[in-house]
């Protein structure tokens, strides 16, 4: 248990997160020879990476996904499921539907100006399919990306042994996705972003994935546009005595079931709190349906002890978690006290989980801290903004004397012959 009781305090919290940094930092240096080869050597790498991690003779036919192979993720989605697949897609539409960026103007006297929002011409999405398959995963990020009017849309997810997820080309097949591309790990994010010989480079890369993905997409922005670093999942909860240890307790223990790198954190304002929901998560790790990653996973856990709300909220924003739960009295004034967290969850009926399939919100979040500067998953990831400006001899008038003299003031001397030349000619 670590004990937050004054602001220098809060240095112990970060010397946490330096040495997770590290840990997670040890894997730059294979993504970053995987992109460069990838770059490269085109679909050779690809194949040789897809084959040696995905065990499957890879190959340009091989790793996309064919009619027949989306015919038969059709006949094993069962009836029900294609049922609670189109619930939560109706609700994660109409989110973003709702939420839509739109264009706006403005008119002055002579003038008009505003902003022309347009989307990207192509995408492409990554769907982790290592350690688990995420269906709701597909729905997450092809929705918003066809709300925002995407033309072009690929998705990379690995199939391992050459079978990818039935419930991923059902939903990529019914949502209308150009192509599926049977491909995973950092090797799909150096193709899409550079392009080989069978996958098209694109605009936008978007959608989580494991720490190789997520350092893939850090080094290949720039040449690409990105959501966010989405990396291991990570969750932390504040929690005061008006909380039930054993619903925080399965909170956490449901991101520690992502995979061995997840991150999970526990503010408590009240002492035997934090011990009995440090006890009953270690023994729900323990007897876990996934316990071999979840007693891997359990070991990175951070159990956290103030009797401060103030600071409470400042071991919020040192961390800025993907996801943070609130178990308040006063939800709603704690919130208002932090600054950095991809989502919030208020309240004890609303368990991360939720927000995971059917709250509507995007579950794609930023992680390892970049909450401070990203935002989840939206049709802004897939839009882009174009100012617009329109000038009448009236307008121009009004503002060109203004402009003249800035001109000058910079010594860029043919700018303001540009605006005085009209003047002159007028």
């Amino acid at each position: 248990m670590i004990e937050i009781e004054s602001v220098r305090d809060i240095e112990k919290l970060e010397e946490v997160q330096s040495k997770r940094k590290l840990s997670l930092e040890q894997y730059e240096d294979v993504v970053r020879e995987i992109v460069r080869d990838v770059k490269k050597r085109g679909d050779e790498a690809l194949f040789e990476y897809t084959e040696r991690l995905d065990r499957f003779k890879a190959d340009k036919n091989s790793i996309v996904v064919k009619d027949e192979e989306f015919d038969r993720a059709f006949e094993k989605v069962p009836d029900e499921h294609k049922e609670v697949i189109e619930c939560a897609r109706e609700r994660i539409e109409r989110f973003h539907l709702r939420f839509k960026p739109i264009s706006q103007f403005v008119e002055e006297d002579g003038a008009i100006l505003g902003v022309r929002i347009t989307p990207v011409e192509r995408v492409g999405l990554y769907i982790p399919g290592g350690k688990a398959g995420y269906p709701s995963t597909a729905l997450m990020t092809i929705i918003p990306a066809k709300v925002a009017g995407v033309r072009h849309l690929q998705i990379a997810t690995p199939a391992i042994q050459g079978e990818a997820n039935p419930y991923v080309l059902y939903i990529a097949r019914i949502l209308g996705v150009d192509t599926v591309f049977k491909i995973g790990g950092a090797q799909s994010i150096a193709a899409f972003a550079y392009s080989t010989e069978t996958v098209k480079k694109v605009d936008v890369i978007a959608g989580p994935g494991n720490i190789y993905v997520a350092l893939a997409k850090r080094v290949v922005f720039g040449d690409v546009g990105i959501d966010s670093v989405a990396g291991p999942s990570e969750v932390m909860v504040v929690a005061d005595r008006s909380s039930n240890p054993a619903l925080v307790a399965r909170d956490l223990l449901s991101q520690a079931e992502h995979d061995e790198l997840a991150g999970c954190f526990f503010v408590g304002l009240d002492r035997e709190l934090v011990d009995r929901v440090e006890k009953l998560f270690f023994e729900l790790a323990d007897k876990a349906e996934r316990r071999e990653i979840t007693k891997e996973s359990a070991k990175n856990a951070v159990f956290i002890y103030t009797p401060s709300p103030e600071l409470a909220a400042r071991c919020v924003d040192s961390v800025a978690p993907e996801h943070l739960e609130l178990h308040l009295m006063d939800n709603y004034g704690f919130m208002n006290m932090v600054s950095h967290a991809g989502a919030i969850f208020i309240g004890e009926f609303t368990p991360e989980p939720i927000g995971d399939y059917v709250a509507g919100p995007n579950h794609t979040l930023p992680t390892s801290q970049t909450a401070r500067f990203f935002s989840p998953l939206s049709c802004d990831v897939f839009m882009k903004k174009s100012s617009l400006l329109h000038f009448t001899k009236r307008g121009f008038d009004r503002v060109k004397d203004c402009a003249s003299k800035f001109a000058a003031l910079e010594g860029l001397w043919a700018h303001k012959d540009s605006i005085d030349a009209r003047d002159r000619n007028s």
